[in-house]
């Protein structure tokens, strides 16, 4: 899992200024194992600096993609979630609520493996999302 520190180390290194801002949204990332829509993320950091704007949220969301620090989940064409970044897994979303569960699969690297001599491909990532019904909804 990316630290805080390797976080700001990498910033450092690409000569990324550490405004208030952005050490605030790695700090918001970082702690809670979510996933955030970039609305999301705004409601929270605007509370705690009421300045700040949704595209400092995109720029810097975008930005923390670009350096791998964040992933982004697609769930189609009109909603993405972001997550700070862990060591990879999969997720099952909740069909009912929304609510997305990492999933951790020893073998997740096989996958591509498998997938790379079947199709003759040289596979640089994959994404899998499971589809269910939580247990808190199913009740």
């Amino acid at each position: 899992m990316l630290s805080v520190d390797m976080a700001m180390k990498a910033l450092k290194e690409k000569k990324i200024r550490l405004t208030p801002q952005r050490l605030e949204l790695i700090n918001i990332l970082s702690q809670e194992n979510k996933h955030w829509t970039v609305e999301e993320l705004y409601h929270i950091l605007n509370e705690r600096m009421p300045s700040v704007s949704i595209t400092t949220i995109y720029n810097n969301i975008n930005l923390f993609c670009e350096l791998e620090m964040v992933k982004e989940i697609q769930f189609g064409e009109s909603l993405s979630k972001y997550e700070w970044k862990k060591r990879d897994h999969y997720h099952i979303v909740c069909k009912a609520c929304g609510d997305i569960v990492d999933v951790w699969y020893p073998t997740l690297k096989e996958v591509e493996t498998v997938a790379e001599s079947i199709s003759k491909f040289q596979i640089s990532s994959h994404n899998l999302q499971f589809y269910g019904v939580c247990s808190q909804c199913s009740e």
